[in-house]
């Protein structure tokens, strides 16, 4: 139990405690916490996947981070792209063949069809229960060993008490690394020194500043025909650009020909503004009201213009923790295009950091395929946890090429 914790309040909740036991728990039924459980569940394990949403799916849902964005995409997460064409498509015309999506043009869904296709995947796994509605906020740690063993959590339902489940592995794909912090791992939060992995991009000290956090939004059009033309929006807005399902460019970057096609229906990268602390959710609120702000001109703009505006109800979060396991991923893995003997994930996706001033490294052309090692999951000085998705083992420049969906 942390500092603090102590109170007869808290306390007193904890007594009324539900017990379940399972294998394998995954914490976070996002698109790394999905492939996770049901990739175990496949392998014969009784797995339980809990999540803090009252729905799972992550990003996609609840972020409006529904683009598939880097490669490869193969696997589990293959399989729900290939639903999500079969079934979903905006236009209602699949697409043959879709090689995953991996035909040099954007694709995207809306949130609640990533909702029914991950929920017809896990509900053909008969070893996985999915749990919503329950937020992590302790663990049951064992200290009796040489080294400290996660053995399951503490979830909160809010009055209702406490949701324990003990487990022989847990795995943190929350994608904030919470759990490895609440098991006192070595986190590193924002930018590395160029002295900690020998990265010459990296700055000379280290620093809090992470990504910058952008606030998706959808439009679809009601009524009407016209366009808005792009000189009426914000700079902001022609800076940030939106999508359109089935084009190989941002349509703002085509802008006459997104007219020409006038599809009805667009993802947009809002407003993207900087959180001082991604772990703690009061910042993220107010990041989230200040991107609100920002975006009100333009999605009034939008509505005029006859469309109905979605905004997502959560700010897109692109670096939080970072959990140092027995390898960490570096720029160097990245540049060389390095394959590891334990490699289980490839990545074939640039170095994309989004800093204060969109600034990229530079270095992005410089990248190769390259592989994810198991050690980079494996925190140090911790047993039965693993880590999942971007808060893995890695120097935050790698972190900007390897923490999209797909990888």
């Amino acid at each position: 139990m942390k500092d603090g914790k102590d109170t007869a309040g808290y306390n007193a909740m904890k007594q009324n405690i539900r017990e379940l036991t399972t294998q394998v728990l995954v914490v976070g039924a996002g698109p790394s916490g999905i492939p996770a459980a049901i990739a175990a569940a496949r392998a014969g394990a009784k797995v339980i996947l809990l999540e803090e949403d009252q729905a799972p799916g992550g990003a996609p849902v609840d972020m409006y981070v529904a683009m598939a964005c880097g490669s490869p995409r193969c696997g589990i997460y293959a399989e729900l792209l290939r639903d999500l064409n079969e079934r979903h498509t905006l236009d209602r015309q699949p697409i043959h063949p879709f090689n995953n999506g991996e035909d040099e043009c954007n694709h995207w869904w809306m949130p609640h069809s990533y909702i029914d296709s991950v929920m017809r995947l896990m509900d053909a796994e008969p070893n996985l229960q999915l749990i919503c509605g329950a937020r992590v906020d302790d663990l049951i740690l064992d200290d009796t060993g040489d080294q400290r063993k996660v053995r399951g959590v503490y979830a909160n339902m809010t009055f209702g008490g406490h949701l324990a489940i003990h487990a022989d592995v847990t795995i943190d794909a929350t994608g904030t690394g919470l759990l490895g912090e609440l098991a006192g791992c070595d986190v590193r939060y924002g930018s590395d020194a160029n002295t900690d992995f020998d990265e010459p991009f990296a700055p000379a000290q280290r620093g809090q500043n992470v990504m910058l956090c952008t606030l998706m939004y959808i439009t679809q059009r009601l009524s009407g025909t016209a366009m808005p033309k792009k000189s009426e929006f914000s700079a902001r807005a022609q800076r940030s650009g939106f999508v359109e399902d089935k084009l190989d460019h941002w349509s703002s970057a085509v802008y006459d020909e997104s007219i020409r096609r006038n599809v009805g229906i667009y993802l947009h990268w809002g407003a993207s503004v900087l959180c001082p602390d991604t772990r703690d959710s009061i910042s993220l609120g107010q990041a989230y009201l200040d991107a609100l702000r920002m975006i009100q001109e333009n999605t009034a703009l939008w509505q005029r213009y006859g469309f109905t505006v979605s905004v997502a109800p959560r700010i897109g979060v692109r670096e939080c923790r970072r959990i140092m396991g027995d390898t960490v991923i570096t720029l160097h893995d990245i540049v060389e295009g390095r394959y590891p003997q334990d490699t289980i994930a490839v990545s074939a996706y640039g170095v994309d950091i989004w800093d204060a001033k969109k600034e990229k490294t530079g270095i992005s052309v410089q990248s190769k395929p390259y592989g994810i090692p198991y050690r980079a999951l494996l925190p140090k000085g911790v047993e039965g946890l693993l880590m999942a998705g971007k808060a893995i083992s890695g120097s935050r420049i790698a972190c900007s090429s390897y923490r999209v969906q797909p990888i």
